[in-house]
């Protein structure tokens, strides 16, 4: 058993899946993953996207993620608005986001009882939890511990600390600006958190759900996190526009 960087010896992985691995089994597996199912569910957002829409009218727009369920709403509020579910590369129009980052399966970090974060795992059929290698250890992507010590200082909050690594989030989004043309638009709703609002035990929950907090993830429910939205809009010079609702992530290619 090979030592970490602090010349403790590393410790054995958890025979269960990390968080991040049952989490996207559980929404996007081909067996029984449950987005491949069931529609995804926008209550909470859904005023915040048709004011968004009837209010900035676009000519054309893309839909991401769980917006794709309003689209009958979004043709009755803008009859005359092309709509489609791809992004082709160089994009001049509009793109639409809502509850799409909350729905990028993130590792999942918890501080245990000597101060040191871990990785967590789950029994993607009980949601039986383990904690697993230290962020010190060489089978733990750097960028792990990196994004935490920048973004979410997990270790700063003591034993029973939890967050999500927005790592997977801030490449997604990325993504979707570098594909925008000239005058080309990126808007994601989403709910979320900044530095100062950061919460102790983390925000994975499932909605939908009878008990929300209870995290099984087997493929029979919806899986969700709350999206670092600051890291976010900083990793793809993005804009953050505040509302009474979900926040908004703006990007605007010049």
């Amino acid at each position: 058993m090979s030592p970490t960087s602090l010349g403790m010896p590393a410790l054995p992985p958890p025979a269960e899946p990390t968080w991040k691995q049952a989490w996207d089994a559980a929404l996007y597996g081909t067996a029984g993953g449950f987005l491949r199912a069931h529609p995804p569910t926008l209550l909470q957002a859904r005023d915040a996207v048709l004011d968004l829409v009837a209010t900035e009218r676009p000519d054309e727009l893309v839909l991401l993620g769980s917006v794709g369920v309003l689209t009958p709403d979004i043709v009755g509020v803008l009859p005359t608005t092309a709509i489609r579910f791809d992004l082709p590369a160089g994009y001049g129009g509009t793109v639409l986001a809502a509850d799409w980052l909350a729905h990028v399966p993130t590792h999942v970090v918890q501080v245990d009882r000597d101060g040191y974060p871990r990785i967590v795992h789950v029994d993607p059929l009980t949601g039986r939890e383990r904690l697993g290698a230290r962020l010190v250890e060489t089978s733990v992507p750097q960028q792990v511990g990196r994004w935490l010590q920048e973004w979410w200082p997990v270790a700063d909050g003591g034993p029973g600390a939890r967050a999500e690594v927005g790592t997977a989030r801030d490449a997604a989004w990325r993504d979707v600006v570098r594909s925008l043309g000239p005058g080309g638009t990126a808007v994601a709703v989403e709910f979320g958190h900044t530095r100062a609002t950061r919460p102790f035990d983390g925000s994975l929950r499932c909605p939908g759900s009878r008990d929300p907090h209870v995290l099984v993830p087997d493929g029979s429910r919806d899986i969700v996190a709350g999206v670092a939205l600051d890291a976010v809009a900083e990793a793809t010079a993005s804009v953050l526009v505040d509302g009474d609702g979900p926040t908004r992530l703006v990007h605007v290619r010049p």
